[in-house]
């Protein structure tokens, strides 16, 4: 989040930011450190080694940025760690980009505090935008720090930390400027498959982990099907020559609709998850979070499937990928007509 520095924004917004990412710095302890406290409970030290072995898997056997992360603990004393926003117009399915002299146009802006990040939301709604403003418990700096371990990231369970720390590797290893979808479709579909290598590999991978997993995937790919279904109404109904107005109106209609279902499909899966989600006005900008994050289902399982489910190789093909202008159209090309290696 750091790592994008608003062109033309106010000095405000760049004193905040390197304000917070000092803080954060100069807070931080050395794991070392952490390890040894008899005050730190063993639970925590646990969860700090879960990260480190997950680290080194990622950088040994998928190939992902060797460096100096995770290696300090910062404990975050008012959670979260930061907000990202996001912001959509009301009748179109598109999300509003801001850009950066470094990381490029991104459809999402980076707060570390709060109050910023609300009025900045306030402005965009001011201006007729959707926002959904989204509470983060990790980021990357892409290098431009040594990112930390924060303590809001041992909240997760073994699956979900170790999931978040191999996403967070992939940006370390994978980023294309102005290709946010790009960036966090691939972080994503890495993170999720390399957490289950990696329990495998470890032979950790027992009764509790699958049942985590299992009923996370389920959840999920309910959660999933129901984005883009509802994806594909809204796109069908803005298309629509109809009065403003009544567009607006129906989509209020779809997003209550849509979200009264998915909350009946959680209970007959008996899952707890997305509760948060569920209680949250879905809108347009909501959406596109969403789909940022999640491309066609198929698509990186399609790829992963053409380097024989080999997610290192798939990992050093992606990299190959940084100068791509449109990655995504180049991914999908390559799925028809390519192969294994972008120069072929």
């Amino acid at each position: 989040m750091f790592a994008s520095c608003l062109q033309g924004c106010s000095i405000g917004y760049l004193l905040h930011l390197g304000k917070g990412q000092i803080k954060i710095v100069c807070g931080s302890k050395s794991i070392e450190d952490v390890l040894h406290d008899p005050e730190v409970p063993e639970s925590v030290k646990g969860k700090i080694r879960l990260v480190l072995e997950a680290k080194a898997f990622g950088e040994t056997e998928l190939g992902l940025a060797s460096s100096n992360n995770y290696m300090r603990y910062h404990t975050v004393k008012h959670p979260p760690v930061a907000y990202n926003l996001t912001a959509s117009p009301k009748l179109v399915l598109e999300a509003y980009r801001w850009c950066f002299p470094i990381a490029g146009c991104l459809p999402y802006k980076g707060f570390f505090d709060r109050n910023r990040a609300v009025r900045e939301s306030d402005r965009m709604l001011k201006r007729g935008y959707d926002t959904y403003l989204r509470p983060v418990g990790a980021y990357s700096t892409l290098g431009w720090f040594k990112d930390p371990i924060f303590s809001t990231m041992l909240g997760y369970g073994d699956t979900g930390l170790v999931e978040v720390i191999l996403h967070e590797m992939v940006h370390r290893t994978i980023f294309v400027k102005h290709e946010g979808a790009f960036n966090e479709g691939v972080a994503t579909f890495v993170g999720e498959k390399g957490t289950e290598t990696f329990f495998r590999a470890r032979g950790g991978w027992n009764r509790g982990n699958a049942e985590e997993l299992r009923e996370k995937r389920e959840a999920k790919r309910l959660f999933q099907k129901t984005m883009f279904q509802m994806a594909d109404r809204l796109r069908l109904l803005y298309g629509l020559d109809l009065e403003e107005t009544e567009k607006l109106s129906k989509r209020g209609q779809v997003f209550e609709e849509v979200k009264a279902s998915f909350r009946e499909e959680l209970e007959r899966l008996g899952t707890t998850r997305y509760q948060r989600i569920l209680g949250l006005d879905w809108n347009n900008a909501f959406l596109v979070s969403y789909l940022t994050y999640h491309q066609d289902p198929g698509l990186w399982e399609a790829v992963y499937d053409r380097f024989d489910q080999d997610l290192g190789a798939m990992v050093a093909w992606l990299k190959q990928l940084e100068g791509e202008q449109d990655p995504l159209s180049f991914v999908q090309s390559w799925l028809i007509e390519g192969e294994p290696t972008k120069n072929h």
